[in-house]
C-alpha cells in the first residue's frame, strides 16, 4: 500500500485531524505504508510511515493512497478484551501484528526492533516493486494486441 501526503503542517490542517505528533512529512511524497491502526479511544486511523528512517504513526487524513492493494504478507490484531493496549485493531507485517513487545519498541526505537523493520520495509517495497512491473508489463501487452 502506498500514499501521497497532502498535509504536513499541524496549523494548515482540519480540527477533525489529531495534532498529537511529529509531521516531519513532505507534501507530495510517495510514502510504504508498513500498517495501519485504529487507536481505541479516538477510532482515528493511523498509517505506519516513516520519514529520514523514522517509523511513526501518522493520521490517515494527511495522505491520499495511490495504490491500496494490501501486502501478500500482512496480519491483522483485533484487541476487543485486552485494556493493556492502546489500539483497537491493527494491521501490518508478522512481527508488528504478533510480537506483543514490537509496537512499543518501534515506538522507542530499539536497535534490533529497527532492523526489523527495515529488513520488512525492503521487503515489501521489493513486492510493491515487483507488482508494478507486472501492471507496467500487462499495460505495454494490453497496447501491443
Amino acid at each position: 500500500m502506498r500514499v501521497i501526503c497532502k498535509l504536513n503542517d499541524p496549523s494548515n490542517t482540519p480540527s477533525n485531524i489529531p495534532d498529537n505528533f511529529d509531521f516531519g512529512l513532505e507534501i507530495g511524497k510517495q510514502y510504504t505504508v508498513m500498517g495501519m491502526l485504529t487507536f481505541k479511544e479516538s477510532g482515528h486511523l493511523y498509517f505506519l510511515v516513516d520519514e529520514c528512517s523514522r517509523p511513526s504513526w501518522f493520521p490517515h487524513q494527511l495522505f491520499t493512497i495511490s495504490n491500496s492493494q494490501l501486502p501478500k504478507n500482512w496480519f491483522v490484531n483485533i484487541n476487543e478484551d485486552r485494556t493493556d493496549v492502546d489500539f483497537h485493531n491493527l494491521i501490518g507485517f508478522y512481527e508488528l501484528c504478533n510480537d506483543v513487545d514490537f509496537f512499543n519498541n518501534l515506538l522507542e526505537r530499539e536497535e534490533e526492533t529497527m532492523r526489523i523493520y527495515f529488513r520488512r520495509k525492503m521487503e515489501l517495497e521489493k513486492e510493491l516493486a515487483e507488482r508494478d512491473s507486472e501492471e507496467d508489463n500487462e499495460a505495454l501487452g494490453s497496447k501491443l494486441v
